[in-house]
């Protein structure tokens, strides 16, 4: 879960280390008074903390050290030096209260803190240092992205729409394209940690010749499957219409949520990377038996 930190933009994941480092719950300060912070920023849009990061003199945790250095770091951690330079902001006394806002203002489907974590084990991997995920095989990632898409007559009227709809319009475009690039960004992670693994395990490949190549093409020895949840894969033209009429609501209706489910399950079972998956893991797909059926039925 993240928010976005409206004096800066910058993306707060709630996570116990990030608070740890911005706000000193390490050298005891409280986080928040009151009931929890994750539990308020789930029934708030906003939340206001105190910030005591310039009280603790909080150290890099010794895995984000390699990349403290712009001069050094290679080329995929580039972007954990924003992120590392966005927490320290949180060391100036001069910033005492943080405001932190709609998480989607900076990070919609939650893929930032995937990417960076994939970003820092690809660097780790090229400078020879053991990452977080030395022993994982296969990484597989659930992009549920419920953005709906409904009709509008706005061109069929010579009057422009509302300010409303205008300002509803105006911030979900960004977000959706952004989140777009997210999941695109994700998949270039795949195809790279493949491209790289194919030309280590090529036989025209000799990893002794020249030392400099080598560390180039290091990265992950794991397989990653991005299987997109959205309504854009549903071939069903009614259906997928039908969904994205659907309101931005707590409660809906028996009969959507049912449609929803089964959406759902249709989309991830013809995922192309699930298919991937279930081949390269030797698994299938089992089926629950029905109502009434005989234990032995499947």
């Amino acid at each position: 879960m993240t928010a976005t930190d409206i004096s800066t933009g910058t993306r707060v994941g709630f996570q116990q280390g990030t608070f740890d480092f911005l706000l000193g719950s390490a050298c005891g300060a409280p986080v928040a008074s009151g009931d929890s912070v994750v539990g308020r920023a789930v029934r708030v849009f906003a939340h206001n903390l105190n910030n005591y990061g310039g009280t603790c003199h909080n150290e890099l945790p010794a895995v984000m050290r390699p990349f403290a250095d712009s001069a050094t770091t290679p080329r995929p951690a580039t972007r954990l030096l924003t992120m590392l330079h966005d927490l320290q902001s949180y060391e100036d006394a001069r910033r005492p209260f943080v405001h932190l806002f709609d998480g989607g203002l900076s990070d919609n489907l939650g893929m930032r803190g995937v990417l960076q974590a994939l970003e820092e084990a690809e660097t780790l991997s090229m400078l020879g240092r053991p990452g977080p995920f030395e022993n994982v095989r296969r990484i597989v990632v659930f992009v549920v992205n419920s953005r709906s898409s409904p009709q509008t007559d706005w061109d069929q009227s010579e009057r422009p729409p509302g300010a409303i709809p205008l300002l509803i319009k105006a911030t979900g475009v960004p977000i959706d394209h952004y989140s777009y690039e997210s999941v695109e960004t994700m998949r270039d992670v795949v195809a790279r940690w493949q491209g790289m693994r194919r030309l280590r395990e090529s036989a025209a490949f000799n990893a002794t010749l020249d030392p400099a190549v080598k560390q180039l093409l290091s990265a992950p020895n794991i397989d990653l499957y991005v299987i997109d949840v959205s309504f854009a894969a549903l071939e069903d033209d009614a259906e997928r219409r039908y969904l994205n009429d659907l309101p931005t609501s707590f409660v809906l209706p028996p009969e959507a949520i049912d449609r929803l489910r089964a959406a759902a399950r249709k989309i991830v079972r013809e995922s192309p990377d699930f298919q991937r998956l279930l081949k390269d893991a030797g698994a299938r797909i089992v089926e629950r038996p029905s109502a009434g059926a005989a234990p032995n039925a499947h």
